[in-house]
Formats: C-alpha cells, structure tokens, sequence
C-alpha cells in the first residue's frame, strides 16, 4: 500500500499517535482542530487520505482528492445525509459504541430520579419544606420487575439491557428486522450485548406498538433516518401505558414532540427524560421547561471524560484494519442512513 496521511480534526494523544505510526506503512498524521478548509496547508488538502473528527470540515471530504475514508467522532450522521460527502463512494465509518456506558448509566439515573422523586425532592430543598404528606410519595412502582422496551438495540441499546437486567428488569427491545443478529460494531471491552441474548424478546418496527404497550419506561436510541422520523407520535404515545416514563437519548427529530408534550400535560403518559430535541438548543419558551414530570439534558448523554481518547480508540482499530484489508467497524450504510 501507499503511504497514507491522516488529517484528524481533534487532538490525538501521543500514544494514538505512536500506535498509528507503528502500523506496517509509513503514516503521516496532521492534527487541525478547528481549521477551516481553505485554510488547511496545501499538502494537506492534496494528501490526506483518512479524514477523522467531526465538524463543518466533514461534509466537504470530496475537496480532498486522496481521500479515501471519513471516520467520524460520532454515532450519528444525521448531518451528513444529503451532503456532498453523501452522494460520494466516500467510507464513513462512526464511532458507534463509545457512548454505550454513558447513555446507558444516564439514562438509568433518570427512571431512578422518576423511581425515588427526586425532582420533587429538589424542590422540598429549595423551598425548605418538610412535607407532611411525605409517605405517600413513593407508592409508583420499583424498576425491579419493571419493564423497559428500547427502541433501537445497537451498542447502546446493549449496554442498557445489561445494566437493567442487573437490577431485575424485565427487558424488550426492537430493531428495524426484529431477529436476534450478532453485532459486528465496536463495543468497549465488557459492554453490551452482543450476541443479543438478553431482551426477553425482539420486536420488528412494524410491531413498536405492541412493544410500547408493554412498557413501564421506553428509551429511544434508534438512529434517526426519514423511516425513523417522527415514529413515536400521537398514535405510537396512545399505545403506551399512562403511568410509562419516556426517554429520548437518539434523536430529537424522532418524536413528534407536540404530541409528547400534550400527553405529558394530560396524564396519558406519566413522565419523559429527554437528551435530545426536534430544536437544539431548547427555545426557552418550549413548556418542556416548565413540567414538573420532565427531566431535561442538553444533549450530553454520550459524553464521557476523555471522549477524544475513547474516539480515537476507534480510529486506531479501523486503522489496523485498513491496513490489513479488513472489514472495517461501524461502517456507514447509505441505503439506511446508519
């Protein structure tokens, strides 16, 4: 093979970079945050054959002569669809698996928040109030024996049904064919599920509603793509319980988020724990702000201390697999949007 020279878009650790030079061909690595295009040395732009990273800088990969592969600092390329980079023969590959720990655990925290009040909990603090009426507080039910439905079982999806089977959750989950695949992405040393054998049982998408009815909390991890859009609305909410919690950590433009919010203020669903959002950053006149049933997150769910470095463990793994002409992990499907 050719030497190759990677362009990556955030910082690199010095061992990242000692890992990438001692694959078996010469490797030149350029470390540019934050620099646009026009602005990057003209070597660069002729050279670069990896591009790596996230930003304003991705959806003009084509400008790169070389280039042979994006991989992205993401899970989602959302962004990406309809770029020039789209209609390309461009690699795009995500880093897909790193977020699994994070969102998992947080979105745990939040049905535990909802499980021990602790919203109204908050607010006895700030009004300094003991209330008398304290016990009958905590009369909803427990996660043990609950059951969560997650719409959307990758890595993510994976690691949550882990964690919750921990705690004695009964766990279902959906997929867009409903069969029980092994999966191939990246996944963390001990995280997840990969050979799919935790879900008591697989849904196919046609089927949501049948799963939704089940459901005591319903995460949302599901990429977003035009089949997936909108595809918790009124009719999938009416499905739901009116005592089940809802979670978004996939996407905003995946919920119809008039309707979600009309059935929070009427009780036909008890509570929501939202990441992600159909206007980002939240307007500060969305009545999301203003419910006593919603947890809000500013999109943070899959962030982790040394983010950077668990991406670029990514990055080095698929390097050693272009370099070895394998497979390489996460690759993005077009066809789907994922």
């Amino acid at each position: 093979m050719e030497p190759l020279t990677v362009l990556s878009l955030i910082q690199l650790t010095e061992d990242h970079r000692k890992m990438l030079q001692s694959l078996p061909l010469p490797i030149t690595v350029h470390v540019l945050p934050d620099v646009p295009f026009e602005d990057l040395p003209a070597e660069v732009r002729a050279q670069a054959g990896v591009l790596f990273g996230n930003g304003a800088l991705l959806p003009q990969a084509p400008k790169f002569p070389r280039l042979q592969w994006v991989q992205t600092a993401s899970a989602g390329v959302d962004r990406l669809i309809g770029t020039p980079l789209w209609d390309t023969d461009i690699a795009i590959t995500t880093a897909s698996g790193i977020h699994a720990t994070p969102i998992a655990e947080r979105a745990l925290a939040m049905m535990l928040a909802f499980r021990a009040q602790l919203p109204r909990l908050w607010d006895f603090k700030q009004r300094k109030e003991w209330p008398e009426a304290r016990w009958g507080m905590f009369d909803n039910p427990g996660l043990r024996g609950a059951t969560l439905g997650i719409v959307g079982y990758g890595a993510i999806g994976g690691e949550l049904a882990r964690q919750a089977d921990a705690l004695g959750m009964r766990v279902l989950a959906m997929n867009r064919s409903g069969q029980r695949r092994s999966m191939t992405g990246y996944l963390e040393p001990g995280v997840g599920d990969r050979e799919i054998r935790l879900p008591e049982k697989m849904y196919a998408t046609s089927d949501l509603p049948e799963m939704l009815a089940e459901c005591d909390h319903v995460v949302m991890l599901t990429p977003l793509t035009a089949e997936t859009h909108q595809m918790i609305n009124a009719a999938a909410i009416a499905a739901m319980k009116s005592s089940a919690y809802f979670y978004n950590f996939g996407r905003g433009g995946l919920v119809d988020e008039t309707a979600l919010i009309a059935a929070l203020r009427s009780g036909s669903v008890a509570g929501a724990g939202l990441d992600v959002f159909a206007q980002e950053p939240l307007p500060p006149e969305s009545p999301l702000w203003d419910m006593s049933n919603v947890i809000i997150s500013p999109h943070v769910g899959g962030m982790s201390a040394h983010y950077d470095v668990r991406a670029a463990s990514v990055l080095i793994e698929n390097m050693k697999r272009f370099v070895n002409q394998q497979p390489l992990l996460n690759l993005v499907d077009r066809q789907f949007g994922y």
